[in-house]
């Protein structure tokens, strides 16, 4: 297994690709800071709540006409932001940790789709490494690289908002940390469920095009079935975006309960998905 890692790890360091997904997050990041708004991707505002209404109540433009916001400028929106009080900018970005989610598909891409598209797999297990040790080993890999980049995105926010913004944007280390580890559970249920579906799809192609729609899909579907079945809408509290966002502000202790033991069922399900499937599989 320290083998498959070290090969695939020196196969990561070289791709071009991880470096695009690490630019990606930087852009996002810099985005952030400089916009002092944290930017989304996803379908967001699935549901109106309280919450998300106190927020603008809280924002700097909620005395503003939609055509005063749209005639500020970029330095304007940034001069208004920067003023505002009790605000922490890299909880907010915290929030939005969904992003990550497009960042780890290129893990997982370079690390195990383009092993089944290459060819790769099949030299592997005829070089007595069996399917048990190849599945463990690239789980373990894919988890560890996903985690290093996640702790990455925390702190190099964190920190570029301290340098380039109003340090009372800025909430203590130890609070961004432990909201952080609050996070990791959905972190490992993301990479799972990628993790899960490229065991499954192995084409790169494929997994792509599943993938990356999947979590705005999964979105518009359960707004769907909410109005359509009449479904009482605090089923979104569960929606892995707004998860994101509600254990990043203070959760109760049973939101916190029920929020991992989804996140644990996931973890399950995905992966004893993507093992019986590799297990089964011809490999070619």
């Amino acid at each position: 297994m320290v083998n498959m890692i070290k090969a695939d790890f020196y196969r990561l360091v070289r791709s071009k690709a991880i470096y695009i997904g690490v630019i990606i997050m930087l852009l996002m990041i810099a985005s952030s800071i400089y916009l002092v708004e944290p930017g989304a991707m996803g379908v967001t505002g699935v549901v109106a709540d309280s919450e998300s209404n106190a927020e603008w109540d809280e924002s700097p433009y909620s005395d503003l006409t939609y055509e005063e916001i749209t005639s500020l400028s970029t330095s304007e929106i940034r001069e208004m932001s920067l003023k505002r009080k009790d605000y922490k900018l890299d909880k907010d970005i915290l929030k939005e940790n969904m992003n990550m989610y497009y960042i780890f598909i290129f893990v997982v891409a370079i690390l195990l789709t383009v092993d089944f598209s290459g060819g790769c797999v099949k030299n592997t297990l005829s070089s007595a490494i069996s399917r048990n040790r190849y599945y463990s080993s690239k789980v373990v890999f894919i988890t560890l690289c996903c985690t290093v980049l996640f702790f990455m995105n925390t702190y190099i926010s964190y920190f570029a908002n301290i340098i380039f913004n109003n340090k009372n944007l800025a909430s203590s280390i130890g609070t961004v940390t432990k909201i952080t580890l609050m996070q990791m559970p959905e972190v490992l249920a993301l990479v799972s469920i990628l993790a899960g579906i490229a065991f499954m799809v192995k084409k790169t192609s494929l997994f792509n095009t599943i993938s990356i729609p999947l979590i705005m899909l999964g979105q518009i579907a359960m707004g769907f079935i909410v109005t359509i079945f009449n479904i009482n809408d605090k089923i979104f509290n569960y929606d892995l975006q707004v998860m994101f966002r509600r254990l990043a502000d203070n959760p109760s202790d049973s939101y916190l309960r029920n929020s991992y033991l989804l996140c644990g069922a996931v973890i399950v399900v995905f992966n004893v998905l993507g093992y019986l499937s590799f297990k089964k599989a011809e490999i070619k």
